[in-house]
């Protein structure tokens, strides 16, 4: 599973601009609902924004620290209203600055919206405006991950070296672009940006970890494992180096020593802790399990969700017979829209849907999946066994 090295964050307005808004009563709202962000209560400062915008309708900053925190909150669609309400069509320093804040958020709403194109668009906007180039590497590295999860690999990696050549000495970046090359199967040059993500920073157990995957990949596996050895001697102190020693030991196949590294590591905070537990089990075919685990790490509100783990738990939950359970799971995993897994998400709904005795649907929807993944000689296999289920398969096309 790769590591998310996201580094965007929510940055509100009053973090770069004094407020150029002035008023009494709408001020004072205001300045009190920033007082609940540092504490972080979200709905509180909602509010305070919410209220300080009905008395002054004409304060970009009040619409932009409004927008950040109704996605906080996960209200995106809401706070994509309230960032167009921000953004006006002048050619001021004052107005591109928030303009740029803008575009930034909505950007980031619609990246969690999985609305991966819109969230592009936005990014360009705000990166086209040449006030508050700080906010730079954040929006490209929101940029960079909207289109891994895209599928545009290509563009990712031109993103990933904007970032490289505006800052030489950021290992992260590095682990990025390797991670992208890695998906167009240019090992060469995958492995490459990885060595050097650990020559920047040898005591970060992911460079290690990244560099292992795309070995695996590219099938040399004794040298992978040797990258493991390397990352397991690494010293660290801090309750973050022993969770990332856990995940070492994880894909060492050390799975009892793992084990407890990762109970004492989500006691610890690290509640990621849950998906690596849920996935042992799951080797383990202890499927049960895997679920009470994954279940807990979907419920943590501390952690950024993936398809991943739906597809993980959906198809643990198959195993058990828990068909509609799995399906649900499933449907949510797809939600996503990461191009990484919709393959097999997709083929496990159809899985669901076969099992619930649903052949009509799992027919359609098999019908659709051979069309786009025509190298699955397997699922060809399933596609005819699904029409000698369903004797008037032949007319369902017709029917649609």
């Amino acid at each position: 599973m790769k590591k998310n090295l996201l580094k965007g964050a929510l940055i509100f307005s009053m973090v770069i601009l004094l407020s150029g808004c002035s008023g009494n009563s709408a001020n004072k709202l205001y300045k009190e609902g920033l007082k609940y962000i540092d504490n972080g209560n979200y709905k509180e400062a909602a509010s305070n924004f919410s209220k300080a915008i009905a008395l002054k309708e004409d304060c970009a900053e009040y619409y932009i620290d409004y927008g950040m925190t109704l996605i906080m909150l996960n209200e995106n669609k809401e706070a994509i209203l309230n960032f167009d309400k921000a953004i006006l069509d002048k050619e001021n320093v004052i107005v591109n600055k928030n303009n740029k804040l803008a575009y930034r958020g909505k950007g980031i709403a619609y990246f969690k919206l999985f609305q991966y194109k819109e969230a592009i668009e936005q990014f360009d906007k705000a990166l086209s405006l040449n006030e508050l180039s700080n906010l730079d590497e954040d929006i490209l590295y929101y940029k960079g991950s909207a289109e891994e999860k895209s599928g545009l690999y290509e563009d990712a990696i031109k993103t990933y070296t904007v970032l490289i050549e505006n800052s030489p000495s950021d290992d992260t970046a590095y682990n990025s672009r390797g991670y992208a090359y890695g998906k167009l199967h240019e090992f060469d040059k995958g492995l490459a940006d990885y060595d050097k993500a650990i020559s920047l920073k040898k005591n970060n157990c992911n460079h290690y970890l990244g560099k292992y995957f795309l070995l695996m990949e590219a099938d040399k596996k004794e040298e992978a494992h040797t990258i493991l050895k390397e990352a397991a001697s690494i010293k660290g102190e801090t309750e973050e180096d022993k969770f990332n020693l856990a995940k070492v030991h994880y894909y060492m196949e050390e799975y009892d020593l793992a084990i407890n590294e990762f109970s004492k590591a989500f006691e610890g905070g690290f509640e990621e802790s849950y998906y690596y537990l849920g996935n042992i089990y799951e080797r383990r075919e202890d499927y049960k399990e895997a679920v009470v685990n994954y279940q807990k790490y979907i419920e943590a509100e501390d952690i950024s969700k993936t398809a991943l783990v739906y597809n993980q738990i959906g198809a643990c939950l198959l195993k058990l017979g828990r068909y509609s359970e799995a399906l649900t799971y499933i449907q949510n995993g797809l939600e996503y829209q990461d191009k990484n897994l919709e393959q097999p998400l997709k083929r496990n709904e159809i899985a669901a849907y076969e099992k619930t005795g649903d052949f009509a649907k799992a027919y359609h929807l098999m019908e659709n999946y051979v069309n786009l993944y025509p190298e699955d000689k397997e699922a060809l296999k399933e596609y005819e066994f699904l029409k000698t289920r369903l004797p008037e398969a032949s007319n369902i096309k017709n029917e649609k």
